[in-house]
């Protein structure tokens, strides 16, 4: 796995390993056609988890209290809810830069992922794994159900855990920040940069004023 490491020779390995996978999206390609029906991140009709004219009949309150309830207990699932205007928004930024980085704590360090937005699908995965295109790698796969859109003016999500890289609690806080990194502006000035920009994306800049480590602790909150 590949870990930050203190000094220039940890930051220039970190550095190759992300302008490599930008440069390429050899990740991109090579997971999307992994992805088959049952992968973690694949897009499964709705109707195959859940019984949606019942949850048409609902309120949108009693809808995210339902969906929540059916996976509150699954050690591999997370699931959530987003308003029609937070998934617009969300769609519109990502179609432009559909990648990011985010460090996790790991010890003394940290072990970096990227998240992938691949229309109404995220992927998460080591940078690592996505520099050498490793579909099989995928640590997190969200799904962004859009059955409800129009009536409910709500979107259901639901993310599978891969492997053992992310703890579900990890994973929640990495939902949010992926969240939280297309809607604020500022957050999403260096996305930007990350995805059209990348020679100007400095790392060492980016952990000195983005504070990701911090905005992962408080994520958890």
């Amino acid at each position: 796995m590949l870990r930050a490491a203190s000094g220039s020779g940890g930051n220039a390995r970190v550095v190759g390993a992300w302008r490599g996978c930008l440069a390429s999206r050899r990740a991109s390609s090579s997971a999307r056609e992994a992805l088959s029906p049952g992968t973690p991140g694949a897009l499964t009709k709705l109707g195959d988890i859940a019984h949606v004219p019942l949850l048409m009949k609902e309120s949108p309150v009693r809808v995210r209290e339902i969906w929540l309830e059916k996976f509150q207990d699954d050690a591999s699932e997370v699931a959530g809810t987003m308003a029609k205007e937070e998934y617009d928004a969300i769609s519109g930024n990502a179609g432009a830069c559909p990648m990011f980085l985010f460090p996790v704590p790991r010890g003394d360090g940290y072990l970096n992922f990227v998240w992938q937005v691949q229309g109404d699908r995220i992927l998460y995965q080591t940078l690592e794994s996505a520099q050498r295109g490793g579909a099989a790698d995928i640590d997190l796969g969200v799904a962004m159900f859009t059955d409800l859109l129009d009536s409910h003016q709500m979107v259901l999500l639901k993310g599978t855990l891969q492997s053992g890289r992310l703890s579900r609690e990890e994973a929640a806080r990495a939902i949010r920040l992926t969240r939280e990194s297309y809607l604020d502006p500022a957050r999403f000035s260096w996305v930007k940069r990350f995805n059209l920009q990348p020679r100007e994306f400095d790392y060492e800049e980016f952990l000195a004023e983005f504070k990701p480590l911090e905005r992962w602790h408080a994520a958890g909150g």
